[in-house]
């Protein structure tokens, strides 16, 4: 593992994210979604966690503390923790504009989707932003 797989590997999970997230968003029709295709993101970042996880633990040593030093470890917390706060805020935008005298399960469903694809836009930017 080098810097440069790590950071392909983090900066195409984010751009995923990214694409995912503003499709639903915006209701782009590039893709039928909602789909089987909406496991694309998660995959991925299984993946990606699967593949950083098992080079750090069988990596070699010195290789180790130049990806994973104290600088890069503080840069993610802080990234996580933007990411949790922005998406705590955005939820709670999401929960105030909602219609609930109307309330049906297509507004639910609705619902959901933007809550999804908001969290993927949040940790697909941040991804990307970490990466680089």
């Amino acid at each position: 593992m080098n810097f440069y797989a790590r950071f392909l590997m983090l900066f195409l999970c984010g751009v995923v994210q990214v694409f995912f997230a503003i499709h639903l968003l915006f209701d782009l029709s590039v893709l039928q979604l909602p789909s089987d295709l909406m496991f694309i993101p998660g995959i991925l970042i299984i993946l990606t966690s699967i593949v950083l996880v098992v080079s750090y633990y069988y990596g070699r040593e010195e290789i180790n503390n130049k990806l994973y030093d104290e600088y890069t470890a503080d840069r993610f917390y802080r990234t996580g923790n933007l990411g949790y706060a922005l998406n705590g805020i955005g939820l709670f935008i999401i929960f105030s504009i909602q219609d609930y005298e109307n309330w049906d399960i297509q507004i639910a469903s609705n619902m959901i989707l933007q809550i999804a694809a908001y969290a993927w836009l949040i940790f697909g930017v941040l991804l990307i932003w970490f990466a680089i």
